[in-house]
């Protein structure tokens, strides 16, 4: 997440302090710190994305860690993924950082496969066509991470049975030639009739709307629910 401090005026927050209060100030922030940054990062900013985005996977909700040292505490989306995958690389263009409105959505690890195999080079995307009956769904809303992979088989085999799926692209930059009406992706075809659309290739790269803020949320949540966790932390402090 952007390097964007949000800083507090402690006697704002829970009033004047007195000699004794303002020594005991480093070690009730920071214990009040570490409850903020779990309820940020375990509790509210989860709920957070669940609102904004549609049907987020755990893996996405779960992905924000933190860490406190001293008196700042810092938020940061996981950077552990598959391949380039991590929720940090996948949430950037979603949020603001750098830039508000529309960012180059992340190049997906299918379209990196197309082009590692061939099919396609780097003036293409692979878009699922969400439409199509050929697609399938998983309980998240996305295509099926088996499908991917099966998809990505098929290619590379160029399969010409008549009794099992075989799959084709258009265009196929390995020189494979196929004389076709049809629009530009890839397809599945059984028989001789029964072709399916389950890519579309878009000719620039996806861009998405900056719709999660991350840190406007936790400003607001930290303004909601700090001052009492800093209140109680310096009250046990007092106390010890």
């Amino acid at each position: 997440m952007a390097n964007q401090p949000i800083e507090w005026d402690v006697e704002k927050l829970i009033g004047k302090l007195d000699i004794l209060q303002k020594v005991q100030i480093p070690y009730a922030a920071n214990s009040a710190l570490k409850q903020l940054g779990y309820q940020l990062a375990k509790t509210y900013l989860p709920r957070d994305m669940r609102d904004v985005f549609e049907n987020p996977v755990p893996f996405t909700t779960r992905s924000i860690s933190y860490g406190v040292e001293g008196m700042e505490l810092r938020l940061s989306f996981s950077r552990d993924g598959a391949k380039g995958q991590s929720p940090a690389e996948y949430l950037y263009p979603v949020t603001p950082e750098d830039s508000r409105g529309k960012k180059a959505a992340l190049t997906t690890r299918f379209t990196k496969g197309l082009r590692k195999i061939g099919v396609i080079d780097d003036s293409r995307w692979a878009v699922p066509f969400m439409e199509g009956r050929g697609i399938r769904i998983n309980s998240y809303g996305n295509v099926s991470p088996g499908q991917y992979q099966q998809v990505l088989a098929g290619l590379k085999t160029r399969s010409e049975s008549k009794t099992a799926y075989r799959y084709f692209s258009v265009p196929d930059n390995r020189g494979k030639t196929r004389t076709s009406s049809l629009g530009e992706g890839i397809y599945r075809v059984k028989g001789r009739t029964d072709v399916q659309l389950l890519f579309t290739y878009a000719r620039s790269q996806p861009r998405v709307n900056t719709i999660f803020d991350v840190r406007t949320f936790a400003t607001q949540h930290a303004g909601d629910i700090f001052p009492s966790m800093l209140s109680n932390a310096l009250r046990q402090a007092l106390n010890r």
